[in-house]
């Protein structure tokens, strides 16, 4: 092996250097192995770069080294950012001509990619060894609903056949009901990898019946009733309907033959409303008043009974439900095991893999290499080291898959290597693991970091680094004191931690060395709130603020050169928890003439201007259909008013091409003229519409109707990328095939339904940025606004609920390895069965909601506003809210009244004088852009092939 390239990282540190300092020379130090906790704004990303150039200057070739993190975007920007440091190095003389040589000739190695593109690379290379056909491609995301529904309506057509013979199926079916169960299926599809696993170990050795649950509940019931005297029961039981019938039901209970279950069931709902509370808690008294009682005495008599028979009842129905989502749950493997072929099958039909199949047959790949050995050596003998950026957003199968990577060289084996010893990096924040539910667990980045420490004891792998070099030290006081103040779960594996090795240094001492944040605004600058007595009021009056920062010129600190500038309205975000009330916002920013645009995640759908377009698309495929013109008509592309739909109803497609309909002269003149302007257009569009590309059509359509007009004003530029969205998605279809006018029409029929896509983005806009708080992860403003603090997260729990075993640590074949004591498995619960792990994912909810605030507080460079609704002086905190994770001490504070400008809140470490923001006026404040570019329509020609977003 080459001589080992030695560096002097190690030396004695030197007195002045900050912890922080220290931890970012260690992680850039290409001889040790780092796992990195780095917190929001600290410039995470330029320390795995600089690492990345310190591997290459060490000799590495870039073949041997892959990086990994989470988006394209970031994988594009990472690489061009390694790129540009290596020319930087060059051309200040630290690497040498003949170096730099090697390095130029090997820039196409530097491989820097998001998991799904490193599979789907290592899949093409290896298809024979992972079982794949060599051509397969990946499933595209907008057809990837098409696919399950299809799949779901063959597993459901199985899964009604196989019922009849098969109890637990049958049972299935009936609880839920086909709608729900097709719901709960596609939602275990996109699970998979964890579902499957989930399912059996829920199962492994537990055995259930149909009749052993009536049995065991007839014993259960048998036991509760010996505990009372059933004939005291039913003589003192009340005088009302349906008592007679429970009492004859309970004497059938005490008697062989047993109950038949239905009537069981019924037996079982009935003592259940009578002894127990809705809640199903033992009633203290009988749930008659006294006067349904033949006597004062009987409704004693008949209190005392209820109460003490009333635990009885609860643990024999609990139970009972138990041993019911058992058997759902046998249904649930047999059923969600059919969908899971029938969708295979689906997949292999059209040539493709999904994510999910992508990173399983990878990790069969990689686990399976023992039998190729040529194949384990070209592997192995490549990626030497591996960088991983986002780590908090991994699932544990991506963490398998990291290491597997790092399998052969971690344990000792294999090849002889470069120049340097092999090594792995990590970097993530726990404080910022919010995507729980697409399975990504913030335990992984612990039990990882376990893992990298153990390789090499002799030299600590974690490290953390705290300075932040994106928010003003106001800021960042107020993160610190909120985040201490947080209540704490500290019994919690998955709890938020907010530590020494967390808080964002602030004093001098500890930035000692640093450049500063020039231009720090003061206190009250800094920290605002928004309260108001309604979610509209709420949304007039940050949109005011916004426009006064806009129309006074307040300055900002500018991203690339740090000199302060006047503020524009692509500066600012407006964070929502969820989708819920984004329209008044819009509408608000909009009544002050201030562009705004609604980030991915906020309906591409529900967008006025898509469905114009999928209105015209419908209508063309079927002129003949009244509800198809009733909808175009609606469209801003003809813009009737509901009052001209109702006189011309029902012939509304008549209207468009028939005869001049007999309502014409009744009509508005508005609604008038638009109708004979449709009138003179429609013919030709029908016409061209059957010999020309459904593309081509709607651009005529557009641009006939002077549509740009229609969408002009504050909202243009998301409609405007909507649009060439729209039509990009059109085109991609269209040149895939032949694609008529109705196909298109059930294809965006199906794509609507599904809800998952999202709104274009606008890159480099000049427009308010309204968006989520997890679409505004890895993103900055200079002036944040956090708004509805006080909603919830407004999920509703699905109906079939899988919870992965708790995850410690992984054992060598990469399953859960759960410690003595830990007391934790997989949990399966079906419909309105409560289970510990229910409660427990209520717990798990709350603890993503405090990094969700964080995450949210920590996007502000230079100013924060928090917004929320206040009733009777409180602020309204619904479950599951951002406000409901604030310290009270803060919401306190906030829901005070008064007309006093600023308010105080004192923290652990600083008192914080946060700026009272006043109600809209009667008046909105107008803004207007000093270059107003917003209408602007320059790019309605027909779009490029690839030119969709």
């Amino acid at each position: 092996m080459p001589d080992q390239v030695r560096f002097e990282f190690n030396v004695a540190t030197e007195p002045q250097e900050t912890a922080d300092a220290r931890a970012r020379r260690l992680a850039v130090d290409p001889l040790r192995n780092v796992a990195l906790e780095a917190s929001a704004g600290t410039g995470k990303t330029r320390v795995l770069v600089d690492r990345y150039v310190r591997l290459i200057e060490a000799g590495v070739a870039p073949r041997n080294i892959l990086a990994i993190t989470f988006t394209r975007k970031a994988a594009a920007e990472m690489r061009q950012r390694v790129m540009a440091t290596l020319r930087q190095r060059h051309r200040d003389g630290g690497l040498t001509p003949e170096r730099w040589r090697e390095i130029r000739d090997a820039l196409n190695d530097i491989s820097i990619s998001t998991i799904d593109a490193f599979c789907l690379s290592l899949l093409h290379e290896f298809p024979l060894e992972a079982g794949v056909d060599p051509g397969f491609d990946l499933a595209d995301e907008t057809e990837t609903p098409r696919f399950v529904e299809s799949s779901l309506d063959s597993a459901l057509a199985i899964g009604r056949a196989i019922s009849l013979d098969d109890p637990d199926v049958a049972l299935l079916m009936t609880e839920l009901g086909e709608p729900r169960l097709r719901k709960a299926l596609t939602a275990l599809l996109d699970r998979r990898l964890v579902a499957r696993e989930a399912l059996n170990r829920f199962l492994r050795g537990r055995e259930m019946t149909i009749d052993a649950a009536c049995h065991r509940l007839i014993h259960g019931l048998r036991g509760a009733m010996s505990s009372i005297s059933v004939h005291a029961f039913i003589s003192t039981g009340p005088d009302v309907p349906g008592f007679d019938l429970l009492a004859g039901e309970m004497r059938e209970l005490m008697q062989d033959p047993p109950l038949p279950p239905p009537r069981l069931r019924g037996l079982l709902d009935r003592l259940s409303d009578l002894v127990l509370t809705k809640q199903g808690e033992p009633r203290k008294r009988p749930a008659n008043v006294k006067a349904d009682f033949r006597s004062p005495a009987d409704y004693e008599r008949h209190k005392v009974i209820v109460s003490g028979l009333g635990p009885h009842v609860q643990a024999a129905v609990e139970a009972f439900k138990r041993d019911i989502n058992l058997v759902l749950a046998r249904g649930v493997r047999r059923l969600f095991a059919i969908a899971q072929d029938e969708y295979g099958r689906t997949l292999d039909k059209h040539g493709v893999l999904d994510f999910a199949d992508l990173l399983e047959r990878t990790l069969k790949l990689l686990g399976q290499m023992e039998e190729f050995s040529r194949s384990r050596y070209r592997l192995e003998s490549r990626y030497e080291h591996v960088l991983v950026d986002e780590f908090q957003d991994t699932s544990r199968a991506q963490w398998r898959l990291v290491r597997e990577l790092v399998r052969a060289w971690s344990a000792g084996e294999g090849l002889s290597h470069g120049p340097i010893p092999p090594s792995i990096f990590i970097v993530g924040d726990r404080k910022q693991s919010i995507y729980g539910f697409r399975d990504a667990e913030v335990t992984v980045l612990d039990a990882a970091a376990e893992f990298i420490d153990a390789l090499r004891p002799e030299a600590p792998a974690r490290a953390a680094i705290t300075r932040s070099f994106r928010s003003v030290r106001e800021l960042l006081l107020f993160v610190n004191d909120v985040c201490v103040a947080i209540e704490k779960a500290e019994d919690r594996p998955d709890a938020f931690r907010y530590s020494e090795t967390d808080a964002f240094p602030t004093s001098a001492e500890a930035t000692a060395g640093e450049p500063a944040i020039e231009g720090t605004p003061s206190q009250s600058d800094a920290i605002g709130i928004v309260t108001a007595d309604s979610d509209a009021a709420q949304a007039e009056a940050v949109a005011d603020e916004i426009a006064r920062l806009l129309i006074e010129g307040a300055t900002i600190r500018d991203r690339d050169t740090g000199v302060r500038r006047p503020i524009g309205p692509g500066d600012i975000g407006v964070l929502f928890r969820t989708r819920e009330s984004h329209s008044l916002f819009e509408a608000a920013l909009a009544r002050r003439g201030v562009p705004y645009y609604v980030y991915k995640g906020l309906g591409f759908f529900d967008a006025d201007e898509v469905k114009d377009v999928l209105a015209l698309v419908a209508y063309l495929a079927d002129p003949g259909s009244n509800l198809r013109a009733a909808a175009f008509l609606r469209s801003r592309i003809v813009q009737l008013s509901d009052e001209a739909l109702k006189r011309l109803a029902p012939g509304l497609a008549s209207a468009l091409t028939g005869d001049v309909p007999a309502a014409l002269d009744a009509l508005q003149d508005d609604d008038r003229e638009r109708l004979l302007l449709a009138r003179e257009s429609v013919g030709a569009w029908i016409k061209d519409a059957d010999q020309v590309p459904p593309a081509e059509i709607v651009d005529r359509v557009l641009a006939d109707s002077a549509y740009a007009v229609e969408i002009g004003g504050a909202g243009f530029a998301q409609a405007r990328e909507n649009l060439k969205k729209i039509r990009g998605l059109i085109r991609r279809i269209q040149n895939r095939g032949y694609a008529t006018l109705a196909r298109l029409t059930d294809y965006f029929d199906g794509l609507a339904a599904g809800g998952d896509e999202s709104n274009a983005i606008i890159d480099a806009a000049d427009a308010v940025n309204l968006m989520t708080v997890h679409a505004a992860k890895g993103l900055e403003f200079p002036v944040v606004f956090i708004v509805n603090i006080g909603k919830g997260s407004g999920g509703s729990r699905g109906d079939i609920r899988i919870s992965a075993a708790p995850f410690v640590e992984d054992d060598d074949d990469g399953e859960p390895h759960l410690r003595e004591g830990d007391g934790g498995q997989a949990s399966v619960t079906i419909s309105d069965h409560e289970s510990a792990a229910d409660r427990d994912d209520e717990e798990k909810d709350h603890e993503e909601t405090k990094r969700l605030l964080y995450v949210a507080l920590t996007r502000a460079r230079d100013r924060l506003y928090l917004a929320g609704t206040i009733a009777s002086g409180k602020l309204t905190l619904q479950r599951g809210s951002i406000g409901r994770v604030l310290p009270a001490s803060l919401t306190a504070v906030m829901g005070l009244g008064g007309a006093q400008p600023e308010v105080i809140w004192a923290g652990a470490a600083s008192t914080h004088a946060i700026r009272r923001v006043p109600a809209s006026g009667a008046t909105p404040r107008a803004w207007r852009p000093r270059f107003d570019s917003r209408n602007r329509l320059n790019d309605h020609a027909p779009l490029p092939i690839d030119g969709e977003r």
